[in-house]
């Protein structure tokens, strides 16, 4: 029996097989992955519905991105919010919430970065953004946040009196994201509980509001209602001036003010009526009778 023991187990044409095997799984793994990645704003982007706002990413290298391929997207990469491919913006391939409404920056890719502005910021606006840059040997992308604040109408209080002798009032607002909150205040500064009904314009997406609260006490004197944006931390208030009691012996009162200034009016009136007509003689036309007034000695 041959002796085979200290030859290799595999010959040489197997272990180059081998090691060619490794290199195409190294290449087939690696195929995809660039040599850059991409990176944003660390922090979410804050805008205000109906402004303009610029979301921005770079590469992590120096290089130029001129020759890349750049989309802006949300959920799914197609159709994108802005296309920039070969040189060139790809409207045919824009989701038509954000046709007319972006603009790509062009110069930013020799800086390597994409600058994208969003005009008339809409509440659909909220949320993530995807950017991401493509050339033949890969891709790297970045997620950004945008966070959409509306800062709503001044509020409008309207005052009724209610049943049982209550006061009530109702404080409206609109153009408010995200939720606001409502809150009454008497003038000591005690909050006071309500009723608030919020509803969301299919539209818009803006939230109006409708809050209400009924007043006992009518010494409270003045109200106030203020709604804030908690995004924002910043609010709208309005103060309204609650009619006072009425006594119950007011009119009595009202009479003892009104009859002294009724008898002098009268007074003065009958004076006048009596004091004796001026002296006046002549004849009445068409008829031949004549007639005269004396004034007394």
């Amino acid at each position: 029996m041959a002796n085979t023991q200290g030859r290799d187990i595999f010959p040489p044409s197997c272990s180059i097989i081998f090691l060619l095997l490794k290199l195409l799984s190294y290449s087939l793994s690696a195929k995809g992955k660039a040599d850059f990645s991409v990176s944003g704003p660390g922090q979410p982007v804050l805008a205000m519905v109906g402004e303009s706002v610029k979301l921005q990413c770079h590469l992590s290298l120096n290089i130029s991105a001129e020759d890349m391929e750049v989309r802006w997207y949300r959920k799914e990469p197609s159709p994108a919010v802005h296309l920039r491919k070969k040189g060139r913006d790809m409207p045919e391939e824009q989701m038509w919430q954000y046709k007319g409404r972006t603009t790509f920056w062009t110069a930013g890719l020799a800086q390597d970065q994409a600058v994208l502005t969003i005009r008339n910021v809409t509440v659909f606006d909220n949320g993530t953004f995807h950017c991401k840059f493509k050339e033949s040997t890969g891709s790297a992308e970045a997620t950004l946040w945008l966070r959409v604040a509306g800062l709503g109408s001044e509020p409008r209080i309207q005052v009724r009196a209610g049943q049982d002798e209550g006061i009530r009032a109702e404080c409206t607002s609109e153009g408010w994201y995200p939720e606001p909150q409502v809150e009454w205040r008497d003038f000591r500064g005690q909050t006071l509980p309500s009723t608030t009904n919020l509803t969301v314009s299919p539209t818009t997406g803006l939230f109006a509001v409708v809050s209400n609260v009924i007043v006992w006490d009518r010494d409270v004197g003045n109200l106030s209602c203020s709604i804030s944006n908690p995004l924002l931390q910043k609010r709208m208030e309005t103060k309204s001036h609650l009619p006072g009691q009425v006594p119950k012996n007011f009119p009595s009162m009202a009479w003892r003010a009104v009859v002294p200034v009724i008898l002098i009016v009268v007074g003065l009136a009958a004076a006048v009526l009596w004091q004796e007509p001026p002296v006046f003689s002549g004849n009445v036309r068409g008829t031949g009778i004549g007639c005269s007034w004396k004034k007394r000695d």
